[in-house]
């Protein structure tokens, strides 16, 4: 998966418009990042990646650490 496809994903998941989010864009700045939205995020991301942990979600300070995660 291309960093383009995994920024588009969280863009999905956060209901942005597309080509918003950047790698380094802090998520305490996004309105939409909450613990609901990293629950969703979680979800949609078990299919790539099943033994993803809320916790590691929860600590990432930006765009760029969760497309690490992916």
């Amino acid at each position: 998966m291309t960093t383009k496809e995994k920024l588009e994903l969280i863009e999905g998941v956060l209901h942005l418009k597309p080509n918003t989010l950047t790698e380094d864009v802090e998520l305490n700045t996004l309105q939409e990042w909450d613990s609901l939205t990293i629950l969703n995020l979680q979800v949609k991301l078990t299919a790539i990646r099943p033994d993803l942990q809320f916790d590691l979600l929860y600590s990432c300070n930006t765009v760029g650490e969760i497309c690490k995660l992916i």
